[in-house]
């Protein structure tokens, strides 16, 4: 593969150009000025593409870098010799009915990449809109960020019909979209962007109210906690073929029921309390 990683890189920053011009069109007045600056100042976007073999078959981005996995050519590579591998090249793992609400699992696109036969620029294909979201600025330094980040990744990729795997983080998508019928679309895309616990109780307490906070900050803490030790305490040991199945396994076991009982409850007296006022 290494021949091609120059032109494979080169291709990815063609659509990274691509994406973050949409996000700035969608999502730019939520981001702080000085990313925006940023963003809107990139030269050379070849140089933000990285790729190379750090152990891990996921990507990565921060602040100056989004980073792909060379060690995915080896999966991918081993996967090709298993019978089967690409018998079904027009399969799909969602629609457009259901990107943005889905039950996918890693398991659900990895069968669809070995069904379809994708390639290795293409797997990087569709983690990079998730990645370019998160360079842009929306954060995910916890289960809830995350779960938010790939709303707006598929929000943004139906509309525009960009590419992605519709396949992260089902969970804590849902238990975004839960919060955005609370808090409204506005809100909740303000608060991709506040990479700060603390900044976003603020602006939750100021925008809205203190309960509206206090709930935020208890169900980020719920779901760390209980994804931390289901799921992201293992992650070493997801690389590979056998830690594809690990990797399925360990996220099944994540229960967010607690989260789903507080939201409840919260939705229940925000009710009663507007009928006390009538």
């Amino acid at each position: 593969m290494s021949k091609n990683i120059n032109s494979i890189q080169h291709n990815l920053s063609i659509h990274l150009e691509q994406y973050i011009n949409a996000i700035i069109e969608k999502y730019g007045k939520y981001i702080p000025q000085t990313r925006l600056d940023v963003l809107n100042n990139i030269s050379d976007f070849d140089k933000i593409i990285k790729i190379y073999d750090y152990g891990s078959i996921n990507a990565y981005a921060n602040a100056s870098e989004i980073k792909m996995p060379l060690c995915a050519d080896k999966v991918l590579k081993f996967m090709s010799k298993i019978p089967g591998y690409g018998i079904n090249k027009n399969h799909q793992s969602y629609n457009l009915e259901n990107l943005i609400n889905n039950d996918n699992t890693f398991s659900n696109y990895i069968y669809h990449v070995f069904i379809t036969g994708t390639n290795v620029e293409g797997y990087y294909e569709d983690l990079l809109l998730h990645e370019t979201m998160h360079f842009c600025g929306s954060g995910g330094a916890t289960a809830l960020k995350e779960g938010i980040n790939e709303l707006l990744t598929r929000k943004l990729a139906s509309e525009k019909n960009f590419r992605t795997n519709g396949c992260a983080y089902p969970k804590e998508v849902k238990i975004a979209l839960e919060l955005q019928q609370i808090y409204g679309e506005e809100i909740l895309n303000q608060i991709a962007f506040i990479n700060s616990e603390k900044q976003i109780y603020m602006f939750l307490a100021n925008t809205i109210d203190k309960k509206a906070a206090e709930l935020y900050l208890t169900i980020s803490n719920i779901m760390e906690r209980e994804f931390y030790q289901k799921y992201y305490s293992n992650m070493d040991s997801f690389n590979g073929i056998t830690g594809i199945i690990r990797k399925t396994t360990n996220y099944n076991k994540i229960d967010y029921s607690g989260v789903y009982e507080l939201l409840n409850n919260y939705c229940v007296l925000k009710s009663e309390n507007r009928q006390h006022k009538v």
